[in-house]
């Protein structure tokens, strides 16, 4: 049994363990995974292996692939997520993880992050075993399509991302979350939100997944939220209940919690806890 990088002619492989692991563990917490097919799910790994080829690695067994897992560097942080194998009772998710918690500190990182699974108390507890901690609670939200309500201005100025947007979108994030993700930013922004010139809130989206999104203000949140909002896609998001009036933001836009899941980090604490979606696609927190 070794631990090694993934290939790119393993990406299928990598997306069966991650659907069979998660689809496993949905069926006995009642939640769907995050992905509706090999494909897609070999598309995630795909996409992370390009991401940081470095931080994407595999158990490999006696020449079969049975467990799998990626690691980014975000400037002074990394993102750990997700991770999966095809056997529970093996410690194979321990070898894993202290691998990639080895790797982003050899990169210098001084804080490691990821997103935790609620109905799962078995990963709760090996990422605690490594010594994270949870540091914000998340509402997995979701809205089918239907009809769009009204929505005001608040007085932001809103509109779609433009490169030139980059540098004061990257400059908030980064006082807010403490993370260096521009390439992330540039490939996923939506909606940029100005109030007197400054940028005060931002939303990414890929097809229907929302995120990243944050705000200065809940109600801001709120107000970008209603611009993404598609009367024919299903639109899922990681809100953090870290502000009490963004989950009644979201559900006043007819959003229902379908589950709830922990950011947990190893190192220093994220500097600030906003009104914010956090990311699915990456799974960058």
């Amino acid at each position: 049994m070794q631990i090694r990088p993934l290939r790119r002619d393993e990406v299928v492989a990598a997306g069966r363990v991650l659907l069979d692991a998660y689809t496993r563990m949905g069926q006995r917490h009642a939640y769907a995974p995050p992905w509706a097919s090999v494909d897609e799910a070999s598309e995630a790994a795909s996409r992370d292996l390009a991401d940081e080829p470095e931080g994407a690695l595999v158990i490999e067994d006696d020449g079969t692939i049975v467990g799998v897992g990626f690691v980014r560097r975000r400037g002074e942080a990394a993102t750990v997520g997700p991770i999966a194998t095809a056997a529970w009772g093996r410690g194979l998710g321990g070898k894993l993880l202290d691998e990639l918690v080895a790797r982003a500190e050899g990169w210098g990182c001084q804080a490691i992050r990821l997103y935790q699974e609620g109905a799962n108390p078995t990963s709760f507890a090996l990422f605690a075993g490594r010594s994270f901690a949870p540091v914000d609670v998340v509402a997995c939200v979701e809205r089918p399509p239907g009809k769009i309500p009204p929505g005001g201005s608040r007085g932001l100025d809103i509109a779609p991302f433009r490169p030139g947007d980059l540098e004061d979108v990257a400059a908030l994030d980064a006082r807010l979350t403490g993370l260096d993700r521009r390439d992330d930013l540039r490939s996923l922004l939506a909606l940029v939100a100005r109030r007197r010139g400054a940028v005060v809130a931002f939303l990414g989206r890929s097809g229907g997944a929302l995120g990243p999104a944050m705000a200065l203000d809940a109600a801001d949140l709120g107000t970008l939220l209603s611009r993404a909002l598609d009367g024919e896609v299903t639109l899922r998001g990681r809100l953090s209940t870290a502000a009490p009036a963004a989950l009644l933001m979201a559900g006043a836009l007819g959003f229902k919690v379908t589950s709830l899941g922990t950011v947990m980090v190893r190192g220093p604490a994220p500097p600030a806890r906003p009104p914010q979606l956090y990311s699915l696609v990456p799974e960058v927190l």
